[in-house]
């Protein structure tokens, strides 16, 4: 199996995403989700941000350097996924900005070898891992997220009507 067909998968995934999003209004992107009290504007940019950082540190890895980052660096990083600035994106852009990130990732794993995918990689909060296991890993992400989206847009619709 060449390594962009380990992404088949997360493709899955990503189109639930979009099913989601087209069933949203932009009004539904300030929706307060559950939790830490992120928008659902802020947590589909966040589902944005962390798959670029994933790919970040996945090319890192296929250049032989694993990411490193100081508990300064990971706490900024939450920040700013935590509250992304500023807040103008609106469904037609995060669609848009999924596409991009899911693109690049897929460009990334295209010019990989089958061995480059017991590389080891980190990213801030995981523990040691390779590629390969990042996946299901990056899976489970972006499935939380969407069950936390679909529970606080139903709660605002059953609220509201």
């Amino acid at each position: 199996m060449a390594p962009a067909d380990l992404l088949q998968p997360l493709e899955g995934q990503r189109q639930e995403t979009l099913r989601i999003i087209e069933s949203l209004a932009d009004d539904d992107l300030h929706i307060v989700v559950r939790g830490d009290g992120r928008t659902v504007q802020q947590v589909l940019r966040h589902l944005v941000d962390r798959e670029h950082g994933i790919n970040f540190a996945i090319r890192r890895a296929l250049e032989g350097e694993i990411l490193h980052l100081s508990q300064e660096e990971k706490e900024q990083i939450n920040r700013s996924e935590a509250h992304p600035a500023p807040n103008d994106w609106d469904l037609s852009r995060i669609r848009s900005e999924l596409a991009d990130a899911r693109e690049s990732l897929r460009q990334t794993f295209l010019a990989m070898q089958e061995g480059d995918l017991d590389r080891p990689i980190r990213w801030p909060e995981w523990p040691a891992r390779t590629i390969r296991t990042s996946i299901p890993y990056m899976l489970e992400h972006e499935d939380t997220h969407l069950d936390e989206l679909r529970a606080a847009v139903e709660r605002d619709r059953r609220a509201v009507g």
